[in-house]
């Protein structure tokens, strides 16, 4: 009896420890999900900082007023513009032949 009772003490304190281990590394894994949390959060502000920023490096004012004053360039009379469209060709669908190909 006393061999059993010693058997149960000890699978009783080897449990125990086996808990506080447990408990002890579950509080551990939460504190360091709880950082990279906050680290999301200052990531994503960081980001959206970022993106307010590029848009305004971006802005076509900015561009227009940097092309004007550092490089020296103009926006060109209406007579000196011409406009390319883009209009989709027949002959161009059509696959190329070669010639003598085709004929016996």
């Amino acid at each position: 009896m006393t061999r059993l009772n010693v058997i149960l003490f000890f699978a009783l304190i080897f449990s125990s420890l086996g808990l506080v281990n447990a408990q002890h590394q579950a509080r551990k894994l939460y504190i360091e999900l709880e950082h990279l949390n906050q680290t999301e959060k200052q990531y994503n502000q960081e980001y959206g900082q970022l993106q307010l920023e590029q848009s305004t490096w971006a802005m076509h004012s900015r561009i227009e007023q940097i092309a004007t004053q550092q490089l020296q360039m103009q926006v060109p009379d209406a007579k000196r513009i011409q406009v390319v469209s883009l209009v989709a060709q027949p002959a161009l669908n059509k696959p190329a032949t070669l010639q003598g190909e085709g004929k016996p």
